[in-house]
């Protein structure tokens, strides 16, 4: 049945992640011990967003909807004082046990970004990280860019590194076939999603504007965006467009 709130969107998705968050949470194992014993996860696996995140011992740094917590992690191992908010009360449970694999101590909050809780204060943090498959869980972009732009404070960043939605539109490309679209870019209808043995999830389609723009109307300045391709993408998508795209925007 299709859920018909917003509420009811959200907590269709939070049933979603809770089913599979042990099983993304053992498949990141690997990935927490290199944490653990103090590689250079940020550079090596996240080299758009890396670059911000150099020289962050002793700030405040929130990580918004954080799933596997590896970004998290391992801005906590570099000295960061991080707070970390997801809505799944399982992948949060699972952060906390991460943290203390990893020997760093971290503030975990169980909660919608789209509205942060008032306990998380205004213009708090240094900086807002988010990576990898957000935006298709957001309903409601304003909201989430005024969340983030309210608990930043002046001179804060926001950055994000995403799957570009023009890839999410693609079927699986091979080199022997033409390049075919599951949907129009413009089409911004929500879909509920099904999995083998996980409950049903609803995504949402942003366009590369309405991100910015999201983000313009919230008071952010656009200080940078890049749209790049990642052979290394599970997703199968030609190189002649982009997997991914990184935003990064000043609070002034």
């Amino acid at each position: 049945m299709k859920p018909n709130s917003i509420r009811e969107r959200v907590e269709m998705n939070k049933r979603h992640w809770n089913a599979k968050a042990f099983k993304n949470w053992k498949e990141k194992a690997s990935f927490r011990l290199q944490i653990r014993d103090g590689v250079p996860y940020l550079e090596q696996m996240e080299p758009k967003i890396g670059p911000y995140l150099r020289d962050i011992q002793g700030k405040k740094v929130i990580v918004l909807q954080f799933g596997d917590a590896l970004v998290l992690l391992a801005c906590a191992k570099k000295g960061a004082l991080v707070t970390g908010v997801d809505f799944s009360s399982q992948m949060v449970r699972l952060a906390k046990k991460s943290a203390k694999e990893c020997g760093v101590n971290v503030k975990l909050v169980e909660a919608d970004c789209q509205h942060l809780p008032k306990s998380i204060p205004n213009s708090y943090f240094d900086l807002a990280v988010a990576e990898c498959g957000i935006f298709i869980w957001i309903e409601n972009l304003g909201a989430w860019m005024k969340s983030t732009h309210r608990v930043l404070k002046k001179g804060g960043k926001l950055i994000v590194s995403d799957f570009h939605p023009l890839s999410i539109c693609t079927s699986e490309w091979k080199e022997d076939r033409p390049l075919s679209f599951t949907r129009s870019y413009f089409d911004q209808q929500p879909r509920v999603c099904r999995e083998e043995n996980t409950p049903p999830s609803v995504e949402f389609m942003w366009k590369i504007s309405d991100i910015i723009n999201a983000a313009i109307d919230a008071g952010f300045h656009i200080d940078r965006v890049e749209e790049y391709y990642v052979e290394e993408k599970v997703m199968k998508v030609p190189p002649f467009i982009p997997t991914d795209f990184l935003l990064v925007a000043s609070k002034r």
